[in-house]
């Protein structure tokens, strides 16, 4: 929108009083045309010049010395308030000319006058009045104004007062997403570099640098003598760090924590909150975060600070740090009655993992976590008989493997484990020396008594039993080292789908736990035989077993219409060859090798525990996809065999020799020959006996977690004698052809609110359901609105995913920190809860608002 020139409001001019008007009023707020309004060729239209005093003689002038003459009345300045213009009464049966582009954009807005001021105000913003621009500049004002105009008119600006302009104008010089205060202040604090201030040069550029200071002081307290953004932000992270304990604000800080900020931190507190919770803002908040604890040495000061007052604080990562740390050495110190603030160490992990800096340090929470359960290992003391062993290991003690692998798979994924150093020593100590070894023991003193009668399904009836008695079509997914507890883990996640339902049991392997005879033994078959030599090959009733090949031609002279694949090409097929593919099969034997192949490697050994979790997502993958698109809904998921994995290298007093000669068939857990070896830390069982079949031979196990000397890795091994080794699992699944009808977890507030009389509060909510197959976990996002629209409150992002039959455990208590700001009766106030997926609302509470005078800069935005 721009200007008129001379011509055009000559023209226009022209047109209104040929129309017969009698009398035009031009009132020029900036007075451009004042020197050249008697160049007008007008006519015999008179030209009647306005000042500041002579508004009563110019009356006398229109109503009676010449009441009869057109007169164009030409003022250089705004029109006066009602109450102090003497011609408004004339201007009633008069007509008003605009030509500046403020009066311009005044008219097309129907802006009140009491907010014209504002608006004049803003000239040098809109490219108004006697500046001279050259055509890029004019181009940059127009769109200006053109983004003013289209905000406005989103507006009621009835109702607004004069600095709700001014929000505007900066609203659209920032380019902020909304017209709202807070989208001031992220557009300004994610405009590039701060300590560069662009912001405040483009600011400063159209005149509105010192409104922009005037809002951060009147809504956050902020002022200081020499204004600039970085400091600013050290500011807000600094309130914002003390924000529950505004007293303990270290001496240091206190010249950016100010008094006036300190009475504005719930402000800050919702402005910094929300700033996290918008995808569109996260990356800047991190930044701005990790800038202003360089600049405010927060390293150094918070050290000092008690972790009381910390343990709820997210404005910071180092703060992350500085508990990780603390709770790293209660674990070191095996302090299981630890606390912090009442919350102990498996609190204090699942707190700060839901908050904001919580995913950057997943890997150390769910690390202390998984330490924490595996301290309980200490003093662990084994069952006597196989039968208890299995027992207890395939109820209780598996969870100990488990925590295991989740501690080192989860310290594999930091960069600095420095922290973790002390600790991680511990804990392998106590894995190996107070539970491997001992479990490890017992079962070989247990199994060698026990004279291989096994006491649960063993690994050779896993055809008969299982694969045979199912009457549909079904996929076996045999996954090459998949361990019992890795299985639990699967199991886990397939009860969580509501279109699955998962068992488990165990099965036991035979000796040697490996994979030749694993592989063998899941097979149809009758007897199992070894050959002879250093490389022996397992037969199934006679017939090579080594390969996918020969396992399908086994698998078919049982059932014809049985198939053997391998993983990576069944991975390869799409959903048109899938479906041909298991079009008319009965048995389908689906081999998977991701923990094997890793762990055998010495070079990928230490991340076979990286591999177990792949394995787990590859066959959740498997059955997914089987059943979406291979029309398969029965599956069966066990392994050859397992393994025993510690991260600590083994000494030279782990090692055992090899007794039996260079002809023995030796692996580093087992060693089979012609003679029987019984020595110290060595005992035999008959190979013919472990296989069901007439051989002769000896198989010579460590009673511990020795191994014998030979080639490979020495930390990652199988072949012998142990729970992790020999007890494998059995998962049956079964999926839904059509799909079963879910609903998401219903959360509700149960705190009768109904007055807000605090600027901090404590709501309770309750998760109504436990989640399971049929109810899914869901995330909310909580916060107090206006009814136009206006947040109020920080919002508060709550994932509803617990699976706790006790209604106790689904209760959880939310903060709120509430706008400082005056809260007016002609608004409604309401608390809302939304699902955070759709948006959708699935309760609302209105409140009243009824708090101490709190205006803070006159905004309703």
């Amino acid at each position: 929108m721009d200007e008129l020139n001379l011509s055009e409001i000559e023209k226009k001019l022209n047109d209104v009083f040929s129309s017969g008007e009698r009398l035009v009023f031009w009132y020029d707020t900036t007075g451009a045309f004042e020197d050249s309004v008697d160049d007008l060729k007008l006519g015999q239209v008179k030209v009647l010049h306005l000042t500041d005093r002579n508004a009563f003689r110019a009356k006398i002038t229109l109503e009676h010395d010449d009441p009869e003459s057109q007169f164009l009345v030409y003022a250089p300045f705004a029109k006066p308030d009602v109450s102090q213009n003497h011609l408004e009464d004339t201007l009633l049966y008069s007509r008003q000319f605009f030509a500046d582009k403020l009066s311009l954009i005044a008219a097309d807005l129907h802006i009140p006058m009491r907010l014209r001021g504002a608006l004049s105000d803003l000239y040098v913003f809109f490219g108004a009045g006697k500046q001279k621009l050259n055509a890029a500049e004019r181009k940059e004002a127009d769109k200006r104004t053109n983004a003013f105009i289209e905000r406005a008119h989103e507006m009621d600006l009835e109702s607004e007062n004069e600095k709700t302009i001014t929000l505007i104008a900066l609203c659209v010089a920032a380019d902020a997403r909304n017209t709202t205060v807070d989208d001031l202040f992220y557009a300004v604090l994610t405009y590039g570099d701060i300590r560069e201030q662009a912001i405040l040069q483009k600011f400063d550029a159209l005149g509105l640098t010192e409104s922009f200071w005037q809002l951060c002081e009147e809504r956050l307290g902020y002022s200081d003598p020499k204004h600039s953004l970085l400091r600013l932000v050290m500011s807000l992270f600094a309130v914002d760090t003390f924000k529950d304990q505004l007293t303990q604000v270290p001496n240091v800080w206190k010249q950016y924590a100010q008094d006036d900020m300190k009475s504005k931190a719930s402000n800050i507190a919702v402005l910094l909150e929300n700033m996290k919770n918008n995808v569109l803002y996260q990356e800047s908040y991190d930044e701005l975060s990790e800038l202003a604890a360089q600049e405010l040495h927060a390293a150094d000061v918070l050290a000092d600070v008690p972790l009381e007052e910390l343990i709820h604080t997210s404005s910071f990562l180092l703060v992350d740090d500085l508990i990780i740390r603390w709770l790293c050495e209660r674990e070191v110190a095996e302090d299981l009655q630890a606390q912090i603030a009442g919350f102990r160490v498996p609190e204090i992990c699942e707190e700060r993992l839901r908050f904001h800096f919580g995913s950057a340090r997943s890997a150390q929470y769910h690390a202390l976590l998984a330490g924490f359960s595996l301290l309980h290992a200490v003093g662990f003391a084994p069952k006597n008989t196989l039968k208890e062993l299995i027992e207890s290991y395939t109820t209780e003690d598996y969870q100990i493997d488990t925590d295991y692998r989740k501690f080192i798979t989860n310290l594999d994924r930091m960069e600095d484990t420095s922290a973790f150093e002390k600790l991680s020593d511990l804990l392998e100590n106590i894995y190996r020396t107070d539970y491997l070894e001992k479990l490890v023991y017992a079962w070989n003193e247990a199994y060698a008594e026990n004279a291989m009668h096994y006491v649960i399904t063993e690994q050779s009836r896993f055809y008969s039993l299982k694969v045979a008695t199912i009457k549909e079509k079904v996929a076996v997914i045999i996954s090459d080292a998949f361990r019992y507890e890795a299985a639990q883990e699967l199991c886990g996640q397939f009860r969580e789908d509501p279109n699955m339902e998962a068992s488990i049991e165990p099965m036991l392997t035979a000796l040697p736990s490996i994979t030749m005879v694993g592989m063998a033994e899941l097979l149809p078959h009758d007897t199992i035989t070894m050959t002879d030599g250093k490389a022996p090959q397992v037969l199934a009733d006679g017939n090579p077993t080594s390969s996918t090949a020969y396992r399908e031609k086994i698998l078919q002279a049982r059932n014809r219409n049985a198939v053997a694949i391998d993983y990576d090409s069944l991975k390869q097929m799409k959903s048109k060859e899938l479906r041909s593919f298991t079009a008319g099969k009965e048995v389908i034997y689906i081999y998977h090798n991701r923990i094997d192949a890793t762990g055998e490697a010495m070079k990928t050994e230490n991340s076979v525990f990286d591999a177990t979790d792949k394995a787990i997502e590859e066959v959740f993958g498997i059955v997914r996809t089987l059943s979406k698109s291979g029309n398969v809904y029965r599956f069966l998921i066990t392994s050859d065999h397992g393994f025993i994995y510690t991260r600590r290298k083994l000494e030279e007093t782990d090692k055992l020799e090899n007794l039996a000669g260079k002809a023995a068939f030796t692996d580093r857990r087992f060693i089979i020959s012609d003679s029987r070896n019984d020595v110290d830390g060595v005992y035999s069982v008959s190979l013919g006996d472990a296989l069901k079949n007439q051989d002769e031979r000896w198989i010579s196990l460590a009673k511990g977690m020795s191994v014998f000397k030979c080639g490979g890795g020495m930390n990652y091994v199988h072949g012998g004698a142990s729970p992790q080794e020999m007890i494998v699992p059995c998962v049956f699944v079964k999926t839904q052809k059509g799909k079963v009808e879910t609903e998401d977890v219903k959360f509700n507030l149960i705190t009768d609110i109904r007055k807000v009389t605090n600027l901090k509060l404590k709501l309770d909510f309750y998760q109504e359901q436990p989640v399971s197959d049929v109810v899914k976990a869901a995330t909310y996002r909580i916060r107090f609105e206006s009814d136009d629209g206006e947040i109020i409150s920080n919002e508060v992002l709550y994932t509803a995913d617990s699976s706790s039959q006790n209604p106790g455990d689904r209760m959880v208590s939310l903060h709120f920190d509430i706008k400082k700001k005056s809260y007016g009766s002609d608004h409604k106030y309401l608390l809302r809860i939304l699902k955070d997926e759709t948006g959708a609302e699935v309760q609302s509470r209105q409140v009243i608002m009824d708090l101490p005078f709190t205006d803070d800069f006159g905004f309703g935005v």
